[in-house]
């Protein structure tokens, strides 16, 4: 009787992820595996920032002259010169005059404190500007200061969004075509309609994400409140996070989340309660400038051709919860997750009783982060969904045109990017509770698919042997 020598059997790659409140340690990957997912993309997304920057100074200096043959004024984004109004306001320590002064803001002054020290110096050198409610000037000195600062707010969502990228462990080629579609979904909110505090809130929520995904609980609560001081479209992704670390510990993250945002609100309460509530709450928009969608019909009319937000958005956040369930439910599957997200940044769109183009981004973003993961038909897929949703919520049609366009836009793009049944665990993910005999076997790149049979713990030798 022939003895065969046991081959070892395969191993799986434990992850910090969480169940139960326990928390484990990443492994090592080899060398291989680091050099193909690994690999930082720093010089890359670099460049891909001054690209944005350069192209959106290029658009705004040069657009009107070239292209429209009118050279005596620069395109500039109107709704810059609101946020540059409330950063003075700021920097004066007016704070009572932030929602109160036609600047339209409609969230928390986090990017305005960020802003302030620009506009400050751009007072002191005595550069031109102009504000909301005033004649306009047609080159304004001040946009070639605040132009590229705003511009560069590109590069933290980009940076943010390839460490979301390499925790999913996409390749780098895949990273560095993200990259480019997503340097894409990001140049319009940013040149076109200048909203950089959208593009911030989602870096810092998609650096979050992985924090928390990595088990780095303060690093996460934190960052998360970040998020929610630039825009309060992040509130419908905290039920996700509390998901994602359990109630338990989500407790501590949510108190660390909402320090920030906390003090800023307190410093607008105070000096102008009625007017900060007004703003915050209500949120009022411009149905006949902007998108109307069907929702508008049921939206509160708040005077002066504006609605509020209305019940919409009610629904929208039970829909987080949902989603919130679901991911504590699923938590060990990374691409979920990611998918999760997306689909919450999703359903703010549906729910929105008026629409603004760039409210689009950060779904685009997320739903191609996760897609990226998947086949070629599939990115190839998500990548045309968000071009042409970024094009067709640019358009004024019909509010049920309009309504209807995106909702078909958007159920591609989250298609594509859907990764498979939730329990069905990604190949980055190990199978969650770990059994023991996995815990015994020691720590290797990836272990077997799901749908793979399970591989003889014996060699060929003493299968042979036994016969």
């Amino acid at each position: 009787m022939t003895v065969g020598i046991p081959t070892p059997s395969p191993k799986l790659e434990l992850r910090p992820l969480f169940h139960g409140g326990e928390r484990f340690a990443p492994p090592p990957v080899d060398d291989e595996r680091r050099d193909a997912r690994g690999r930082s993309l720093k010089p890359w997304l670099a460049f891909l920032t001054l690209l944005v920057v350069g192209s959106g100074m290029a658009y705004s200096l040069w657009w009107g002259a070239v292209v429209r043959h009118h050279p005596w004024y620069w395109v500039i984004p109107s709704d810059v010169w609101g946020t540059v109004r409330a950063a003075h306001w700021v920097g004066w320590g007016a704070l009572s005059y932030i929602y109160s002064s036609h600047t339209g803001l409609v969230t928390l002054p986090g990017f305005n404190v960020l802003l302030t020290p620009f506009v400050m110096l751009s007072s002191a050198l005595g550069l031109s500007e102009t504000a909301p409610g005033l004649p306009g000037i047609p080159k304004p000195q001040e946009w070639l200061l605040i132009g590229p600062v705003i511009l560069a707010c590109s590069g933290v969502a980009l940076f943010a969004l390839d460490r979301l990228a390499r925790r999913l462990e996409l390749t780098r080629n895949r990273r560095v075509l993200l990259s480019v579609a997503a340097t894409a979904a990001l140049w319009p909110t940013i040149a076109m309609w200048g909203h950089p505090e959208d593009v911030l809130a989602l870096g810092l929520v998609m650096y979050a994400l992985v924090a928390a995904m990595n088990g780095r609980l303060g690093a996460a609560g934190w960052l998360l409140g970040g998020a929610l001081a630039m825009q309060l479209y992040v509130i419908a992704l905290v039920p996700l996070f509390v998901g994602l670390v359990g109630p338990r510990k989500g407790a501590g993250l949510l108190v660390r989340a909402t320090i920030l945002p906390g003090f800023l609100l307190v410093a607008v309460l105070v000096p102008n309660f009625g007017g900060s509530i007004h703003a915050l709450v209500d949120q009022p928009n411009y149905p006949t400038i902007d998108h109307a969608t069907p929702w508008v019909l049921l939206a509160p009319k708040l005077g002066h051709g504006t609605v509020a937000a209305g019940p919409g958005r009610l629904i929208g956040l039970a829909v987080a919860v949902g989603a919130g369930v679901i991911a504590f439910r699923t938590r060990a599957n990374v691409r979920s997750l990611a998918w999760l997200c997306a689909l919450v940044l999703a359903i703010r769109c549906l729910f929105e009783s008026v629409m603004d183009p760039y409210y689009v981004m950060p779904v685009i973003v997320v739903g191609l982060g996760v897609a990226a993961g998947l086949s070629h038909r599939r990115f190839l897929t998500a990548v045309v969904a968000g071009a042409g949703l970024t094009v067709l919520t640019f358009f004024h049609v019909n509010m049920w045109a309009y309504w209807f366009e995106m909702v078909g836009a958007l159920s591609v793009l989250l298609t594509a990017a859907w990764p498979g049944r939730w329990r069905e665990a990604c190949v980055t993910s190990p199978r969650w509770p770990p059994r023991p005999e996995d815990l015994s076997i020691g720590i290797s790149s990836r272990g077997p698919s799901a749908r793979e049979p399970a591989r003889s713990s014996r060699s060929p030798a003493s299968a042979m042997g036994k016969l």
